[in-house]
């Protein structure tokens, strides 16, 4: 058994990690509600603008748009949205087992990682990079994946690239998040339940388009294309921060029990060599006695 001096600096250890983990769990549940509510007040205008676009996909070609057009070559891009930092459970490890599996089903691609751990997993790993983002502001705004859309927009339109995926931690609520692969580019397959164009008009909605169906639908992909990165921005996001608290908050339960556990055995040493000492006292006595 361990002397008392080290139970006694082992439950000084586990008490300060305690202190520690504690702290850093209040301050993610704290950016954990601003994540959520951040997430969850921008889902109802992500899906109105889906909504419009299908709407508007009924009274116009949504092939003749380029955002829309299938490429047939090229090279695959997959976009990760990871962390900065770590301490989040096995978020980024779903994830990059996720994109492993993504790479060994395409011959040609390219990965934008977003996060620092998402950089170092692809370097890692000797994936070809085309950009990369780090450092993501805690309250994000539509204007910090500007640079991302605009990569990716330029890449699909201009670089040749044959389609755009993003992955990313979808999140549900503070115990659950789940890995999602989504398509970006075509934007195609937004509209998939729109039977491109060829809509029964008797079956349509009368609406009057100014100045028309096709440049409406023209104005609102490149709108819809931001707010699906913001969107899976602010889910990431919102993934990262529940990930975190969940995982500080077991650490501070484990380390609370690991001290109990060493005060139980601090104590029975403790009790071991008074009674030890006690033992040596009486035989002592009883060979003076004698």
């Amino acid at each position: 058994m361990a002397n008392s001096r080290q139970i006694k600096r082992r439950i000084n250890t586990a008490a300060n990690i305690s202190k520690i983990t504690k702290a850093m769990e209040m301050v993610s549940a704290s950016k954990m509600r601003r994540a959520q509510q951040q997430a969850l007040a921008a889902r109802p205008y992500t899906r109105a603008i889906q909504r419009s676009l299908q709407k508007v996909a009924q009274y116009t070609d949504p092939s003749l748009h380029p955002l829309l057009t299938t490429h047939t070559e090229g090279k695959d891009v997959l976009v990760i949205f990871s962390t900065d930092r770590g301490l989040c459970g096995g978020l980024n490890t779903n994830l990059f087992k996720a994109a492993i599996q993504w790479t060994r089903t395409r011959p040609n691609y390219e990965v934008i990682p977003i996060g620092k751990k998402a950089v170092t997993f692809a370097k890692h790993m000797g994936l070809t990079i085309a950009a990369q983002f780090t450092e993501m502001p805690e309250v994000a705004s539509v204007a910090d994946i500007l640079p991302l859309a605009k990569v990716a927009t330029d890449g699909f339109l201009n670089t040749g690239y044959k389609s755009v995926w993003l992955l990313h931690m979808d999140f549900i609520n503070t115990l659950t998040q789940r890995v999602k692969l989504t398509q970006l580019l075509p934007l195609s397959a937004e509209l998939e339940d729109v039977d491109r164009g060829l809509v029964n008009p008797e079956l349509r909605s009368e609406y009057t388009f100014e100045p028309g169906p096709q440049e409406i639908l023209g104005e609102l992909l490149p709108y819809y294309l931001e707010s699906s990165l913001y969107q899976t921005l602010l889910e990431a996001k919102a993934s990262e921060h529940s990930a975190r608290m969940v995982a500080m908050k077991n650490a501070s339960e484990n380390a609370k029990s690991l001290v109990s556990e060493l005060k139980l055995l601090y104590n029975k040493s403790r009790q071991a060599g008074i009674t030890s000492e006690l033992l040596d006292i009486t035989t002592a006595t009883l060979t003076v006695t004698q």
